[in-house]
């Protein structure tokens, strides 16, 4: 029995609803790029959502290995553009290369914007809680661990005991 009987599960109307249809606000939420392996060591984040100002480098396609702030991003498209990423038109002007924010990783965030600081902190604080959260329970079963082999260690020198005192009567 459906739960909403008018929200279809077909994949096709899925996508049309969430992916194209998606209004601005969840589109900013869709515009999410990697960060760089060095990034991820300075920040202590994985992943977070692009935008202008912050330098990156692109990881796919013919501008492979090029690093530029990004410059513009298009919700409606979903596209962002790079500072290096250009293409000569046939009149010889120059245009930008629009390229898909998942493509890119982020080199450095600008954290300019007190409201994304504030993102940026709340979203670190949630990973390291996490981290907290996975070491403790790792020392649990260490302790626990090395409480067992101690309990056989006693029950084994316990047994010793006994078969000396048996050897001496």
């Amino acid at each position: 029995m459906k739960i909403k009987s008018r929200l279809s599960k077909q994949p096709r109307k899925m996508r049309k609803r969430f992916w194209y249809e998606a209004p601005l606000h969840r589109r900013q939420k869709m515009m999410v790029a990697p960060l760089a392996p060095e990034a991820i060591d300075k920040y202590g984040i994985r992943r977070f959502p692009v935008r202008v100002g912050d330098k990156v480098i692109v990881r796919k396609g013919q501008f492979k290995g090029t690093i530029g702030k990004i410059i513009e991003v298009d919700l409606k498209r979903y596209r962002i553009y790079v500072e290096n990423v250009t293409r000569k038109r046939s009149d010889g002007s120059t245009v930008h290369v629009p390229l898909r924010p998942w493509n890119v990783a982020i080199l450095e965030l600008d954290l300019s914007d007190p409201k994304r600081r504030k993102a940026y902190e709340r979203k670190r604080k949630v990973k390291e809680a996490k981290i907290e959260e996975e070491v403790a329970e790792e020392e649990e079963e260490v302790t626990e661990e090395i409480e067992e082999s101690e309990e056989e260690e006693f029950e084994e020198e316990s047994e010793i005991d006994e078969e000396e005192v048996g050897d001496e009567e």
